[in-house]
């Protein structure tokens, strides 16, 4: 009977009404009675098109927010690099040449540096920067057809070049100190190097461009950026997905081997080969390590994270999704079976894998159980959370460092702390202006997504 039908209907409840809603591509759109409706075929085509159209998530643009070039980074890069080491060896070599009978005219004991150290670390902290300006170079010199091999043949010749100049510091240091200082300065790069990369030569010199395989690249990029594509296509859907946490993976273990690189040469190094005669403030030299290392982490992340990447990647989670594994349920909960193909809006029930997920977001194509789709949704959902952790990192580190500075007297730690302060503001400077921004568009992206929501729920009901 047709009241039978209603109260059937009825006793299903919102899932059913979503799940015929979510599968309207398929077969069609169907009223509360769970009965096909009468119409053309025009009419129902486009109450699917309308379906669908109801279940893309709603963006808003980002502004456009200025960000430091890979050439403009990579000189910043070296001239904090430079300047860090160097204090490193303030902070182990001072002297007190103001003193009226002291024998030190300088404020280091110059004569106590290896000069091949100083030539193996500006080698390994500029390396970045040379290969930057010569690509630079052949970029705009060179014509488009020869333009992949004159890379190459570049990359080859400054390999050979660098490796050498490496090579011979690394012997001169091997007659002047023990072999296992050598072994300590270069087996920690290198294993980690060839674990993280292989043997591939491109990171050594390019470590913020990634790398593409030919899946990837069917991908859009610009400039090395992916964009994102509002697809209608569960599949593509998640394609996309799997292509930006590949690029976010590499991204993310690219800027730690930098940062990390960066702290050890410029750091350890110079700890390594101190004369076992001098006597230095252990704490504080590991220290500035840390404070060192901390920094380039952060001025690293902001690099490989800029707001519009971070934006893409917010997108994509959107459209993608995630599900919720129902504990307590019972035997007559409705749920349909899981079909790949179908965008899936929220709140629906379905059953995948002998288990029972509901829906969250505005709409899902998610693989239900997918621990690598549960976790990019779950970062990048919101995506002012990497922002703000990169900022909580800073303000943290800046805090500790003015604390550091109130309570320093020696004139060596004080012009230390001081200038890795000032360096730490410029960071902190970017990292907060990101995290503004993207807190205001996406405060606002919530209030319009809300709206679409209670529309799609009012249409599906």
């Amino acid at each position: 009977m047709p009241g039978g039908r209603r109260n059937a209907a009825s006793r299903n409840g919102q899932s059913k009404s979503q799940a015929n809603f979510s599968v309207s591509s398929n077969i069609g759109i169907r009223s509360n009675s769970g009965e096909r409706t009468a119409g053309n075929g025009a009419d129902d085509r486009k109450s699917e098109l309308c379906g669908m159209k109801a279940l893309v998530p709603k963006h808003v643009p980002i502004p456009v927010v200025p960000v430091d070039g890979h050439l403009t980074f990579e000189a910043l890069s070296l001239v904090v690099s430079i300047i860090a080491a160097s204090l490193q060896m303030l902070n182990l070599y001072r002297t007190v040449w103001w003193l009226p009978h002291s024998y030190n005219n300088y404020s280091m004991n110059f004569y106590l540096i290896d000069p091949y150290l100083l030539v193996f670390i500006i080698i390994m902290v500029a390396r970045q920067f040379i290969y930057s300006l010569l690509h630079r170079v052949i970029d705009v010199s060179s014509p488009v057809r020869w333009l992949p091999t004159a890379q190459k043949m570049m990359r080859i010749t400054l390999l050979i070049i660098v490796m050498n100049i490496l090579c011979w510091c690394l012997y001169h240091m091997a007659e002047r100190h023990n072999s296992m200082k050598i072994f300590y300065l270069c087996y920690p790069s290198l294993s980690v190097y060839f674990v993280m990369f292989g043997i591939s030569a491109a990171p050594f010199f390019d470590i913020s461009t990634p790398l593409y395989g030919k899946d990837e690249k069917k991908t859009k990029f610009l400039m090395d950026k992916p964009l994102h594509n509002c697809s209608l296509n569960a599949s593509a859907i998640r394609a996309e997905v799997s292509t930006l946490r590949s690029d976010f993976n590499r991204r993310l273990k690219r800027a730690l081997f930098a940062s990390s690189s960066s702290a050890y040469v410029c750091g350890i190094a110079p700890i390594i080969f101190v004369p076992q005669h001098l006597h230095f403030n252990i704490s504080w030299v590991v220290q500035h390590v840390i404070m060192f290392w901390l920094e380039r982490i952060s001025a690293h992340f902001s690099h490989a994270y800029p707001v519009r990447y971070c934006d893409v990647l917010h997108r994509a989670a959107l459209h993608l999704g995630r599900w919720v594994k129902i504990e307590n349920r019972n035997s007559h909960t409705y749920a349909q079976v899981w079909n790949d193909s179908i965008l899936w809006p929220h709140g629906s029930v379905v059953r995948h894998n002998k288990e029972i997920y509901r829906s969250e977001g505005f709409c899902t194509v998610a693989e239900p159980g997918n621990s690598n789709h549960y976790r990019f949704y779950a970062l990048f959902s919101n995506p002012t959370m990497l922002l703000c952790s990169i900022l909580g990192l800073q303000l943290l580190l800046v805090c500790a460092q003015l604390l550091i500075l109130l309570r320093t007297t020696d004139w060596y730690q004080v012009l230390s702390i001081t200038l890795l302060l000032v360096i730490n503001y410029y960071t902190l400077f970017k990292v907060t202006r990101d995290y503004l921004i993207c807190w205001k568009v996406y405060h606002a992206e919530q209030i319009i997504q809300e709206k679409s929501q209670m529309i799609a729920n009012s249409t599906v009901q």
